[in-house]
């Protein structure tokens, strides 16, 4: 005669409590859905921000180049230039003469065409209403702000010859 043993099934049988507390539990999910559902279906659509023009404008344009000088960053064509504050110009037809200008908020100084400005930039032409400096290609050009004010302030002195 063999003995087995048997182990005994265990078989569930939920509590009275449990299947009801069940079937609100699904309710309030069911519920909860729902109205996931109609705030997803009746939320407006999102906008879309107008596209930024090709161009930046200068009204949104920041000039970062004081602090690019102070950490030395070169820019393609050589340093970032100088802060010019344009005074007065003495020029002939030919670009040649001086132009009397604040460097970096230091006091007036008159520079001739050929002229370090500052950070190697040379005073390379002067016009009736503006300087242009050049370093290692770059140009910067800088206009005289009363001339842009009113333009008929710009009186022509006759040569002494």
């Amino acid at each position: 005669m063999k003995l087995a043993l048997k182990r005994p099934v265990a078989s569930f049988s939920p509590s009275p409590r449990l299947v009801p507390g069940l079937r609100t539990l699904l309710w309030l999910a069911c519920v909860a859905l729902a109205v996931w559902v109609l705030i997803q279906l009746f939320a407006p659509a999102p906008q879309v921000a107008p596209a930024m023009p090709a161009q930046a404008s200068a009204k949104y344009q920041i000039d970062q180049s004081p602090e690019a000088r102070l950490m030395g960053v070169e820019t393609a064509g050589g340093l970032t230039p100088p802060s010019v504050s344009l005074l007065g110009i003495f020029a002939n037809s030919e670009g040649k003469g001086a132009a009397v200008m604040s460097i970096e908020g230091q006091p007036a100084q008159s520079r001739r065409v050929g002229d370090e400005v500052a950070n190697g930039w040379t005073l390379e032409e002067v016009g009736p209403t503006f300087a242009v400096m050049r370093r290692s290609g770059q140009r910067h050009q800088v206009n005289l702000p009363i001339l842009e004010a009113d333009p008929n302030m710009l009186r022509r002195v006759p040569a002494n010859g």
